[in-house]
């Protein structure tokens, strides 16, 4: 067992030693630096990136559970009105009552042909609870100019980029061509009351809102919808939640309806795990570059101080002693250098958090329905991880440099 009263003059020791090549000692710790400030930044980057994204996925799209018709998602690319949940006054009460959900939001989803008399796009038409909307896809807070139209009213809430691309604005009329629950050719013909804003390019390209009741008369949904989005307390949970809805819904409806959580809906969450997998393979190099920075600068030191190692060693200090004062000098370095560098890291993330970092350009060319802005969410967590890995990592790089100054025998040591 090693000597309590021997670890504060080795420790001290350690602290002396770290002076004697001030230059070497900052390229370690400046490695370590580096290495911490990149790791704890991209905990809280990474972090705010996915709740940012599955925040605003599951406003726009996904819900925490999506209730359809059961034969719905296989043919969702049509965006098949006839393969709707119909009973749509009995169902909602039944939602909104389970014990886990907060709200249900129904949503019609529909291909349309926007034209202006003159000119067409393919857009995709959105009949929503507009009131009910706020704090989920909050379409009332979308609106850039003009108003959005109130229930009961034909009136038309249009991407701002769709009108600039049609050349029309608030209080020009559209026509809209669509399919209906018949599968029939149906339409609406109504002034633009407002534009709309959504931060997010492929949205504001496509997308027309209309009154849920509105949407439910063009498209002959009488008391029905496509889809029916359910958020719920804790969304980790609602797999849980959505098979007890399920038991719930499903002999309510024609057909039986799908219930589907949002881990489940699509590739999309695959490859949000596998970018988390690639952040921690990068975080990975950095640690392990600043590793062989550490190595290759220990293993210097040791090189000039063999004799040094062999006078402690013949003076009686044991080898356990020397190993654990390189290990200390090393540790400690890294220790500086680690609580500097989360300072750092925590720092621009903090930053950012009230900035938001743009990835317009990354996302250019691609059409996910997220906005381009994410915003880093430090936790205090981040900097005690970020500390703890930067001085493990000294650690175990100076194991090496360590394990080679223990195995010089004394007398060989001292005539190096």
């Amino acid at each position: 067992m090693s000597d309590p009263n021997r670890r504060l003059p080795l420790l001290r020791l350690a602290v002396r030693n770290t002076r004697r090549n001030t230059r070497r000692t900052l390229l370690t710790m400046s490695a370590v630096l580096a290495a911490v400030a990149v790791v704890t930044f991209a905990f809280g980057y990474i972090n705010g990136l996915l709740d940012d994204f599955l925040d605003s996925w599951a406003r726009i799209q996904s819900g925490h559970i999506r209730i359809t018709q059961s034969e719905y998602p296989d043919r969702e690319r049509f965006l098949p009105l006839h393969l709707n949940v119909p009973h749509l006054s009995e169902l909602l009460p039944v939602i909104r009552s389970h014990p886990d959900v907060v709200e249900a939001l129904p949503r019609i989803r529909t291909a349309v042909l926007a034209d202006n008399g003159t000119d067409n796009r393919a857009a995709i038409l959105i009949g929503a609870d507009l009131e009910r909307e706020v704090g989920y896809l909050d379409i009332l807070a979308m609106v850039s100019e003009g108003r959005a139209p109130q229930a009961g009213e034909a009136g038309l809430l249009v991407g701002h980029l769709l009108a600039e691309h049609l050349g029309l604005t608030v209080g020009d009329t559209l026509t809209l061509l669509g399919q209906t629950a018949y599968r029939s050719l149906g339409g609406l013909r109504a002034p633009i009351t407002g534009l709309a804003a959504t931060g997010v390019d492929p949205l504001d390209r496509v997308t027309v809102f209309l009154p849920l009741d509105q949407a439910q008369e063009m498209t002959y949904l009488e008391d029905a919808t496509t889809e029916i989005l359910v958020f719920v307390e804790d969304f980790e949970e609602a797999d849980v939640t959505a098979v007890s809805l399920h038991a719930e819904l499903d002999p309510l409806v024609p057909g039986g309806v799908a219930v589907t959580p949002w881990k489940e809906q699509g590739e999309i969450f695959q490859l949000l795990d596998m970018a988390d997998a690639i952040y921690a393979v990068i975080m990975f190099i950095f640690l392990f570059m600043a590793g062989l920075i550490i190595v290759n600068t220990m293993l210097m030191t040791v090189m000039e101080r063999t004799q040094e190692f062999g006078m402690l060693s013949a003076m009686g200090m044991r080898t356990s002693h020397i190993f654990g004062l390189i290990i200390s000098e090393g540790m400690i370095i890294g220790l500086i250098g680690a609580v500097i560098g989360a300072l750092v890291g925590s720092g621009f993330a903090l930053w950012l958090e009230k900035t938001g970092l743009n990835m317009s350009k990354a996302f250019e060319g691609m059409d996910w329905p997220v906005s381009a802005i994410f915003y880093p969410d430090w936790k205090l967590s981040h900097l005690i991880i970020g500390i703890g890995l930067g001085v493990l990592t000294a650690g175990a790089a100076t194991l090496l440099p360590a394990r080679r100054a223990i195995r010089m025998k004394p007398a060989e040591a001292l005539r190096e």
